[in-house]
């Protein structure tokens, strides 16, 4: 039996299962309901589709025959005939009309002209930049719920610690009151009931803390002390946004230049980059605990793209390298969350210097450094703030947290393995709520009734907070995992061989860029689905790399499963199709976010764009 055979009975019998587990359901156990709902239906076509896919190997030649027969029976029609004739005297006229311009003498001397080459050379430049100008004009309106004028209030956290900051202490200068001071256990929410106090902020020892990373509130110092005017939880926002925003397209900028991605393949990640679901999520509830998320990855993306510039030729750059290992760390100590992922990066950055210089140390000790030092000073700060704060240096404060049900009474029970299914399907698989009248498009409050009847919900699960599956929400990430399983069964079914990578070689240089990339994505992703809540919010931690990540592999690996023109055609056509869908997607729901925004604070306006598109 040959190999093709071998792999595909199992796909076939796989697919007959689930197609008898959504018959079978109810008498299984599987289903209380004996009737046929949505799920069951879903889970039949599931099944059916996976058992197409395996035995297309047996009648998929029949089907191409079939379609050879009738294509080569059209081509023969008269009909047919003169509109393929037509067809290329149109195509021919244009060519000519071209050809006629461009040899005339007036476009001949702008060709040459100085302005033209320049213009053509900056040309990409030019393109972003007029792109940048109308994506600010986007997050400016969003943000301001289409006034452009009046910025959201809130409780501005992060000034509160920056004035604390600039009277030489850590702690908050608001002062507990003395009920929250008399409480045997102040964690206990019923016990805080009808007392005012600092909504989930860090209390040890009868001060206020904050537990999210500190580096926003030293921004907003520096900022206070130039402008002498305070620094709001919505400008950091503002800030963060077009920092990632800005960061990753120069990323992706240089990727293109340098391994020739093509032109579609770049334009449609930059604007699903700069404009899709979790992005503009932030922007419609710009408060504190995006302050941290944002922060994060702003920093993170920042050291991404000096990363790529202190590697990308064999002479290392150690501005860049600094820059990198500096960024990564601010990255850490904004978003606690990212600890992790920068110490696996600093552990990546040290190893490609010593492999760089020859695995000689003495010839690494000036890169070690370069990178060693700022992610050094960052740590060294975050050690004595903890300590400062909670007598602990590896002590954060989550655990001291003034909040509801998502701290359980042991706070062991805060990360579980127990939250992977629910999480996992939140995250990558829950669907968004799409309606046939405006806004089309909006990401509901999670209800006990909107889980599927197989996930059984853990204790202390917290999932009342919006969210909704990636794949789904940034289509663009979905394609990019449909070609990613189509370059897999290539592999598996032995069209395709595993490219040998040369020492120094281009794919070699990106490889080891996708590893640290990837690498930093599964680490994010892994603390997501153990975390005890899952939140629109938190997507965030992974959105931005998953894009980058999808077009890093849709440029790398393009000719292999688009493996001829018609094949490469079709690609950039639902590549650019999902691209505008992933934008799309991102623009509408800026009208809503979680809290309804433009209904509830720009009626007027809301009611204009319902009208111009039907309601």
């Amino acid at each position: 039996m040959s190999r093709k055979i071998l792999i595909r009975l199992p796909i076939i019998l796989g697919g007959m299962g689930i197609i008898l587990i959504s018959i079978f359901a109810f008498r299984l156990g599987f289903d209380n309901d004996p009737g046929w709902g949505t799920g069951r239906f879903k889970m039949l076509v599931l099944g059916l589709g996976i058992s197409f896919f395996g035995a297309y190997y047996w009648f998929g030649p029949i089907i191409n025959n079939g379609y050879a027969d009738i294509k080569g029976t059209l081509k023969k029609h008269s009909f047919f005939q003169a509109l393929i004739k037509l067809i290329r005297q149109i195509r021919s006229q244009i060519e000519n009309i071209i050809h006629f311009i461009c040899d005339s003498s007036f476009a001949v001397r702008i060709s040459t002209s100085g302005l033209y080459k320049w213009f053509s050379q900056k040309l990409t430049n030019i393109g972003l930049v007029l792109l940048g100008c109308c994506i600010v004009w986007i997050y400016i309106w969003i943000i301001t719920i289409g006034s452009m004028d009046k910025w959201p209030s809130g409780k501005d956290y992060y000034w509160k610690l920056s004035q604390a900051f600039q009277q030489g202490q850590t702690h908050l200068l608001v002062e507990p009151s003395p009920e929250l001071l008399q409480l045997e256990n102040p964690y206990d929410l019923q016990q805080r009931n009808g007392i005012e106090y600092l909504w989930d902020t860090s209390f040890y020892k009868g001060k206020y803390y904050l537990y999210w990373g500190p580096i926003p509130a030293v921004i907003g110092v520096l900022v206070s002390s130039i402008t002498s005017k305070p620094v709001t939880d919505t400008g950091l926002v503002f800030l963060f946004v077009i920092g990632i925003a800005s960061f990753s397209v120069l990323l992706l900028r240089d990727i293109h230049r340098k391994y020739k991605y093509p032109a579609w393949v770049f334009w449609g990640g930059v604007i699903a980059s700069t404009v899709n679901i979790p992005l503009i999520w932030l922007l419609t509830r710009p408060k504190f605990y995006e302050v941290s998320i944002v922060g994060g990855q702003c920093f993170l993306m920042m050291g991404f793209f000096a990363l790529f510039r202190a590697f990308r030729s064999p002479m290392l750059n150690k501005g860049h390298i600094v820059l990198a290992s500096l960024s990564f760390g601010l990255a850490g100590a904004t978003r606690i969350n990212l600890l992790p992922s920068v110490i696996f990066l600093a552990i990546v950055i040290f190893w490609r210097i010593f492999v760089a210089n020859q695995k000689k140390i003495n010839f690494s000790l000036p890169a070690l450094t370069a990178a060693f030092l700022p992610l050094a000073l960052v740590a060294c700060f975050m050690l004595w703030y903890n300590y400062d704060r909670f007598d602990s240096i590896f002590e954060f404060g989550h655990r001291y947290q003034l909040t509801g049900s998502s701290l359980p009474p042991n706070y062991k029970d805060t990360s579980s393995a127990n939250y992977i299914i629910p999480n996992l399907y939140s995250y990558v698989f829950r669907p968004p709520s799409l309606d046939r009248e405006f806004p089309f498009l909006t990401v509901p409050w999670v209800k006990e009734n909107m889980w599927p009847y197989f996930i059984h919900i853990p204790e202390h699960y917290y999932y009342t907070e919006p969210v909704a599956g990636i794949l789904f929400i940034v289509p663009l990430v979905g394609l990019a995992l449909l070609f990613l399983a189509r370059y897999f069964w290539l592999l598996v079914n032995g069209d395709l061989s595993v490219p040998e990578i040369g020492d120094g070689g281009h794919e070699n240089q990106i490889s080891w860029y996708r590893f640290s990339m990837l690498g930093c994505f599964l680490i994010q992703a892994f603390i997501l689905v153990i975390f005890i809540n899952s939140a629109m919010r938190y997507l965030f931690d992974i959105s931005t790399l998953l894009i980058v990540l999808s077009v890093i592999f849709m440029g790398s690996y393009l000719h292999t499963f688009a493996q001829n023109k018609f094949q490469i055609r079709i690609a950039a056509l639902l590549w650019i199709l999902v691209s505008m869908l992933t934008v799309l997607a991102g623009f509408i729901i800026g009208f809503t976010g979680d809290e309804n925004n433009f209904l509830n604070q720009n009626p007027s306006l809301y009611y204009q764009w319902l009208e111009r598109f039907g309601g």
